[in-house]
């Protein structure tokens, strides 16, 4: 909790702003430590002491030398201070040393004036001494000299003077303060924020790929992981409507197709019912009318009935093509494909043995057998058009196989129905599956079919979630049927 608390951007600014003030506190006040002078002091030992100080101070330099010295002193204490000399026979101060001072009194009427504003509070005082070192003037041992001190009760301010003389190191550290601000607020503020306006920019753009990638546990950082995440968000929604849209055209141009295709499926149904409906018209009218050779009533009305079977077998076969591409679920259960297959082999055993072709059955073996979930009836009726497809376009003494088998991921069963000596044209596979189609246009309705034995097999199969397909495999064609198993 500590942690989370020191890591916010707000107590980090607070705790940064409070030392820089405490720093900048107390770099300004040891600026003025060092650089104001001292007060005057009225007591009168620590004016003896002063005095005393000074005396030390001025043995062993020059008389150059103590003049800075005895300035120094004047300003440092307030003290006022007059130097007289007498010969070392003469007991009489009554000549003023040559100090070389600027601010000692130095004569009489400076003296006189000096002690006419002495009052009971303030002090008085003088030290008499000697110097004997060769060296120097003010230890010229024949010379005597006498410091008179003037002390002033009342306190000096000071601080004007102290502030005047440190403001240029004031004005330094405030600076270099700021500057160190700044440089700090910049990297908490400006370069994060910096950060953030390149990712929104790109944002705006559409471009979703950069992203913050912030490490700090502030607000800031809060901030950039929320954009990161809106714009992990938005990318997402963004791909998910453009897929949905893409779903949508697709909708749209399968639902075209269909339109189309259903345009083109009637179109083609009404032209194959419109001739045998023309045929049945012509033979009847004839019939009634008694116009030769239709007065037979014995051999054209058994023409006239088989009329009407084709027709109503493509009928039968319209609508279930119709209810096929309705959409209505067909109902589905567990089916034994290897059954449907023995039926219909046996069903279409006479028609093989007309047409003089070989019929193979291989069935695979397996546990589980061949079941798969889907509709008898209407799987029995593709398999039946597979078949009867392959008995029509084989030549006499052609073999027909039939294998079944569970393919090797056991999710599929799949059927293979290959007729030998046979190929389709390359131009005519791709519309085997195409309603009313037909390869050899020279085949009659009687040999041919109605065209829509493989169209209605395609629509079966889909509809129970398989798949269907012809090819040519060498010098046979392979028709491959796969049904999802159970």
């Amino acid at each position: 909790m500590q942690k989370k608390i020191l890591n916010r951007l707000s107590v980090k600014v607070f705790l940064i702003t409070f030392v820089v003030q405490i720093i900048a506190g107390v770099l300004i006040c040891i600026a003025l430590y060092f650089s104001t002078p001292g007060t005057y002091r009225s007591t009168v030992d620590e004016d003896y002491m002063n005095a005393y100080g000074l005396v030390k101070e001025l043995r062993g330099i020059t008389e150059e030398e103590g003049g800075a010295v005895i300035d120094d002193f004047i300003s440092d204490t307030g003290i006022d201070v007059a130097i007289y000399m007498a010969e070392s026979y003469s007991p009489d101060y009554r000549v003023f040393a040559d100090t070389n001072s600027k601010l000692a009194l130095k004569t009489e009427e400076e003296v006189a004036a000096r002690m006419e504003r002495l009052t009971e509070k303030d002090n008085m005082g003088s030290f008499d001494f000697r110097y004997f070192s060769e060296s120097s003037v003010w230890q010229d041992g024949n010379l005597r000299y006498r410091l008179v001190y003037f002390s002033n009760d009342s306190k000096v301010n000071v601080m004007p003077l102290a502030i005047r003389k440190s403001l240029p190191v004031m004005i330094l550290v405030i600076t270099v303060l700021s500057l160190l601000c700044s440089f700090i607020y910049t990297r908490l503020f400006a370069k994060p924020v910096k950060e953030l306006s390149k990712v929104s920019r790109s944002m705006a753009k559409m471009d979703f790929s950069r992203k913050c990638a912030s490490k700090r546990q502030d607000e800031i950082g809060d901030l950039a992981r929320d954009l990161d995440a809106m714009a992990d968000a938005l990318d997402k929604n963004i791909h998910s409507l453009q897929e949905k849209n893409d779903e949508l055209e697709e909708e749209v141009t399968r639902r075209e197709e269909l339109e189309s295709q259903k345009d083109m499926f009637f179109s083609a149904a009404s032209h194959e019912l419109k001739t045998p409906v023309t045929v049945l018209e012509g033979q009847l009218r004839g019939m009634i009318e008694g116009i030769e050779p239709y007065t037979d009533h014995e051999v054209y009305l058994p023409k006239l009935l088989g009329t009407v079977k084709r027709m109503e077998s493509l009928i039968n076969e319209i609508l279930m093509a119709s209810r096929m591409q309705s959409g209505l679920e067909i109902a589905s259960g567990r089916t034994d494909m290897a059954q449907i297959l023995e039926e219909k082999m046996e069903e279409c055993e006479e028609l093989f043995e007309v047409r003089g072709i070989k019929m193979e059955l291989n069935l695979e073996n397996t546990p589980d057998g061949l079941l798969f979930k889907g509709n008898k009836e209407l799987t029995s009726i593709a398999i039946g058009a597979f078949l009867s497809n392959a008995v029509f376009y084989s030549t006499e003494g052609a073999v027909v196989c039939v294998d079944a088998e569970k393919a090797e991921s056991g999710k599929t069963i799949r059927v293979l129905i290959r007729n030998t000596g046979v190929n389709i044209d390359e131009d005519d596979i791709g519309h085997l599956f195409e309603p009313f189609y037909r390869t050899d246009k020279s085949r009659n309705r009687r040999s041919g079919g109605s065209g829509l034995g493989l169209y209605l097999a395609k629509l079966i199969l889909e509809k129970q979630g398989g798949s269907c397909r012809m090819e040519n495999d060498g010098e046979d064609v392979l028709a491959t049927i796969d049904l999802p198993s159970i």
